[in-house]
């Protein structure tokens, strides 16, 4: 080789040199990407931050004086801004902390918990749930963590599960150890826990992308899914993360298998069943698949084992209940981050306008207890409270005995105003008695022990239908429940003593076809709280004149549009299946469009030789029970306005005096769609069922069978026909004190009518 050519070669060398230089994250001068630095009064406050966040909900294992002293633990700094974690290890079992800043746009103060287990290859797998503080945000991942020989580093590999995976997901980092007990604060001299040189010798910030190309290839995954013993755990569900489906079950040794088409970055398997808390794991492309088979550069297998924690049967009484609210804005404190709301916006935002939100507060309901059914039942000689275990559960749940001049719905206060709230219902284990109201013999709940210290925060449990949830500070644990109707048996199903049905809207689906299996099998859920729908994505001109991508129609943003589904959680950008995400609004009789999907009516009309015959046809069309279904207050209205050359006829026999008012106040003629109780004196239908001794009369609509009503009305010549829902009785709602001539047609938390069809009649 000539010096020329030489020289080029050096020089060529020289280039790639610095090329590397600069791109290779293990050379100390490198930078990551991160967004401009905050200003120093954003960083003040988010270590203020920090130090408001109380102790208490991270492990006491953490404490040097905890009961149960580990193996060995460590305190380690990691990432550009030094992120404090504190390991501990018992075993082949790890659990850290981790808390700080990020001085940058956007950033805040963070406080970060991981459990995790040895693995073969000599590396520790973990989950890690994280709390932004300052904002009120939740998030989670895994982690790889690998030590050093003398421990004192630990190179780490680590993703985010609110991320998209694909091809990047995983980022890398170094942690170095420091001079610190666990749990003991950083000085402000760091000299004084870690040299210089060690400081400076730290080869990865903490955010280096990886790239893994995602194989479109069939690959087979085995796993087994058992107990902390290692025993076969059968019966549980398996799926991947946001599968939109439970992919397998497991065999009576523990064993499933999975047959996949792509095999991305990153696959997360997870596993739950009743009576466990969710397990998961997380398979590296690279790692955890190998080829096999004649076909080896396609087909892929690999082994997984899933472990699930056993949870404790006994229902902790003491357990405090989390109110559901966010506490964002100047209510804000970091102490008190841990409220379903501030994660779960949208969930919270359906939910608080609910009547599930509202069943302890409602005007009405206060009222029809107070003035009523309370005073009634007690001149009755009767003691037994069966409002309070349904309208205020929680306040229920700590109650000894449930008794009319006891402790009741009227005495609510602080989070038990909330009705059926979100830390309540997901704490429920089971329903056991369909016919017994709510918590007096309806519901099963399993508290957890608040002094539990495997699980941080103050939630420690919620049960779902969902098993690939692994956020730690929730404890989420899958129970199969809360896909199916008997979930809402528990306080819409009461029987009375004398025999009456109170709430009979389970026993009602169980009736009708959507009960059965075939195609039109339908669970509560089903209607009540539907999945989101999509909309589109559609440009429109923005504030600046520059296009501005907008969502149209549906339910999700244009960011979900384009992830394909619903976030997971607030400023998330991971996406779930719309099957995998409902709402929870639990859509009712106050919605009208939801009612008019639920019954049609047909019209017909035919002369008379002095006037008018109107034939009304009512059939239930999509209600999987009896319309109206529920407390039996509840009725249709069926009002016929009849007109003479445009004037309005007087009232003839038909509709009741006493339901003549509001919407059908100028009713000719017209019917009631309900249950009319009775008393020792006969039907009235302004009679509640609480002061009942039987069912006069049921003339509610049933699936299937429709029912034609006709009537003649002498002189007319048009009418209007309206179907109106009716919350209740109109002289009896005034009984208790409450006024149905508000400005905006209000009773308690409903209006009083609303028109679910309209049609004309004429000669």
């Amino acid at each position: 080789m000539n010096l020329k050519l030489q020289a080029l070669f050096a020089l060529g060398l020289l280039v790639l040199l610095l090329v590397v230089i600069a791109l290779d994250p293990r050379i100390p001068a490198y930078l990551s990407q991160y967004d401009d630095p905050a200003s120093p009064a954003e960083v003040a406050r988010w270590a203020q931050d920090v130090k408001r966040w109380p102790r208490s909900p991270t492990w006491q294992r953490f404490s040097p004086e905890a009961q149960s002293k580990p193996d060995w633990a460590a305190s380690y700094i990691f990432g550009k801004y030094d992120y404090r974690v504190d390991v501990q290890v018992r075993g082949d079992v790890m659990h850290y902390i981790s808390w700080g800043t990020d001085d940058q746009e956007g950033g805040g103060a963070w406080y970060a918990v991981g459990e995790g287990r040895l693995q073969q290859n000599g590396e520790w797998f973990s989950i890690w749930s994280c709390l932004d503080l300052s904002r009120a945000v939740s998030n989670g991942g895994g982690a790889w963590f690998k030590f050093t020989g003398d421990r004192k580093r630990i190179h780490v590999r680590y993703y985010h599960d609110t991320l998209p995976f694909g091809e990047n997901p995983i980022e890398l980092g170094e942690a170095v150890m420091v001079d610190l007990k666990p749990g003991q604060e950083m000085p402000a001299d760091r000299a004084a826990v870690i040299s210089e040189s060690a400081w400076r010798a730290r080869m990865l910030e903490g955010r280096i992308r990886t790239r893994v190309e995602t194989i479109t290839a069939p690959f087979v995954l085995w796993g087994r899914v058992v107990d902390e013993n290692g025993e076969a755990i059968d019966g549980a569900a398996v799926k991947r993360r946001a599968a939109g489906r439970l992919e397998a079950v497991t065999d009576a040794r523990g064993f499933f298998k999975l047959e996949l088409d792509k095999l991305e970055a990153l696959t997360l398997i997870a596993a739950g069943k009743l009576g466990y808390m969710n397990g998961i794991v997380t398979l590296e492309q690279e790692t955890a698949f190998a080829a096999v088979g004649p076909d080896r550069d396609t087909q892929k297998t690999a082994l997984a084992t899933i472990t699930l924690r056993r949870m404790s049967r006994v229902d902790h009484r003491e357990y405090q209940w989390v109110s559901p609210n966010p506490t964002l804005g100047a209510s804000y404190d970091p102490a008190v981050h841990l409220s379903c709301g501030n994660c779960h916006r949208r969930e919270h935002e359906a939910w608080r306008t609910s009547r599930h939100a509202t069943m302890a507060t409602n005007a009405w309901v206060v009222a029809a207890f107070s003035n009523d059914a309370r005073p009634h039942a007690m001149n009755a000689g009767e003691t037994r409270d069966d409002c309070t275990p349904c309208h205020s559960p929680s306040l229920a749940s700590r109650l000894d005995h449930f008794r009319l001049n006891g402790t009741t719905l009227l005495n609510v206060q602080g989070v038990d105003r909330h009705g059926n709230h979100c830390d309540f219902c997901h704490k429920i284990e089971a329903v056991p008695l369909t016919s017994a109201p709510g918590m007096n013999g309806g519901i099963r709940l399993l508290r957890p022990d608040p002094a539990d210290d495997t699980v941080p925060g103050g939630i420690k449990r919620v049960f779902g239908s969902l098993p690939d949830v692994s956020y730690l500070y929730m404890g989420a644990a899958y129970n199969p429940v809360f896909e199916m109707g008997l979930l809402c048996a528990s306080c819409h199903e009461h029987q009375l003593d004398n025999g009456i049905t109170g709430q009979g809207t389970y026993s009602e689906w169980k009736q009708t076809r959507y009960a059965k299996p075939g195609p039109d099998y339908q669970e509560c859920q089903s209607c009540h709280m539907p999945q989101y729908t999509s909309g589109r994505i559609t440009t429109v001109p923005g504030r600046d004149g520059r296009p501005m991508r907008v969502s149209v129609g549906g339910d999700l943003t244009s960011e979900e549009i384009g992830g394909g589904g619903a976030a997971i959680a607030r400023f998330s950008t991971r996406y779930r299946p719309l099957n995998e995400s409902h709402k929870h609004s639990f859509v009712g009789t106050d919605d009208v469009e939801f009612l008019r999907a639920g019954i049609s009516m047909e019209v017909s009309s035919q002369p008379l030789t002095d006037g008018l015959r109107v034939t009304v046809k009512l059939t239930n069309t999509g209600a999987g029970h009896a319309v109206p279904t529920g407390h039996g207050l509840k009725r249709y209205v069926l009002a016929i306005t009849a007109r003479s050359d445009g004037q309005l006829l007087p009232a003839i026999q038909g509709l009741p005096e006493t339901e003549r008012v509001a919407l059908a106040a100028t009713a000719t003629t017209g019917a009631v769609i309900g249950r009319q109780f009775a008393a020792a004196s006969g039907g009235d239908w302004t009679l509640p069922y609480w002061r009942a001794e039987k069912v006069e009369l049921d003339t509610r609509l049933w699936p299937d069978q429709p029912r034609e009503l006709t009537f003649d009305i002498a002189g007319a010549d048009a009418a209007d026909v309206a179907l109106i829902m009716r919350r209740g009785n109109p002289q009896l709602i005034t009984s208790h004190g409450v006024d149905i001539g508000r400005p905006d047609g209000r009773v308690g938390t409903g209006v009083l009518d609303l028109e679910v069809h309209k049609a004309s009649a004429t000669r």
